[in-house]
């Protein structure tokens, strides 16, 4: 922020501005800023607290969530049990597809290594 500060400065006073316009410019620079923070910050926290929750989630739950908010799996109720890599899937699905799109979805996130289907068809 300071560089910017500095080459504000530069540009401001090569340009025929003197201290008092640069001032006066600073100040209506930082109002600017200050209410584009106060105006942002709710969201900001709204999407820090949702990335923290999703990055921060252990493997168990990372496989979860992402069975959960698949569309193909809407209505269904799977179980995931984790030890260490592996994924263990149980609960009822109505089709094949829904078996395959959930053995699909748990092999596929970050830090699975192996995926046991023991899903059953209603």
């Amino acid at each position: 922020m300071r560089r910017w500060h500095f080459f504000a400065l530069l540009t401001l006073t090569s340009a025929g501005c003197n201290r008092q316009d640069v001032d006066g410019l600073e100040r209506i620079g930082r109002r600017v800023l200050d209410r584009t923070q106060a105006a942002v910050s709710p969201l900001r926290e709204k999407f820090d607290h949702t990335f923290k929750s999703i990055g921060g989630a252990g493997l168990r739950d990372r496989v979860q969530q992402r069975l959960q908010w698949d569309k193909a799996l809407l209505g269904t109720q799977i179980d995931v049990s984790v030890t260490e890599a592996a994924v263990e899937l149980q609960g009822k699905i109505r089709t094949d597809e829904q078996r395959r799109r959930a053995v699909e979805l748990a092999e596929t996130t970050v830090g699975v290594e192996r995926v046991t289907d023991r899903l059953q068809a209603e």
